[in-house]
């Protein structure tokens, strides 16, 4: 066989694997365009074996209870920051305003700790010009889009 054919018998043989459905017994079958679905038990069912989706909710629930936990203002404004248009960001907002000090220590080995930490000041001082100055030196910050929201309040 010559160097020419090997792309037609490539093809041919590919296109046979694909047309040739696999056992009913177990073993995959070929429906909607080709996408394999499996049957368990004489039920066809579609990939099976393969994990669920993540619930977007339950993993928005988990980080906010991480939030929570961790105990401190850093946690609740970064999960503000991941997550401002939630109504657990409303929550987040609530427990912070229940927290007048600020951070003992600040999250460690997080690249936006002093980020969060000029979020704090500016919550507590609470003024509209402590929230323009951290939206001017924060501009690229998720955050920013919140001081500039609040500081217009």
């Amino acid at each position: 066989m010559n160097a020419q054919n090997w792309p037609s018998l490539c093809f041919a043989l590919s296109v046979l694997l694909v047309a040739l459905p696999w056992s009913a017994q177990g073993g995959a079958v070929l429906r909607d365009g080709g996408a394999p679905q499996f049957r368990e038990q004489g039920i066809l069912s579609a990939q099976a074996g393969m994990a669920r989706p993540p619930d977007d909710e339950a993993v928005l629930a988990q980080e906010f209870r991480g939030a929570v936990d961790d105990g401190s203002n850093a946690a609740l404004i970064r999960f503000i920051a991941r997550h401002p248009e939630t109504a657990l960001a409303d929550e987040a907002w609530r427990r912070l305003q229940q927290r007048p000090a600020p951070d003992e220590h600040p999250l460690a080995n997080d690249p936006d700790a002093a980020v969060y930490a000029a979020f704090d000041t500016a919550r507590r001082t609470g003024t509209a010009e402590a929230w323009r100055d951290f939206a001017r030196t924060y501009a690229t910050h998720p955050l920013a889009a919140e001081a500039t929201r609040l500081a217009s309040q």
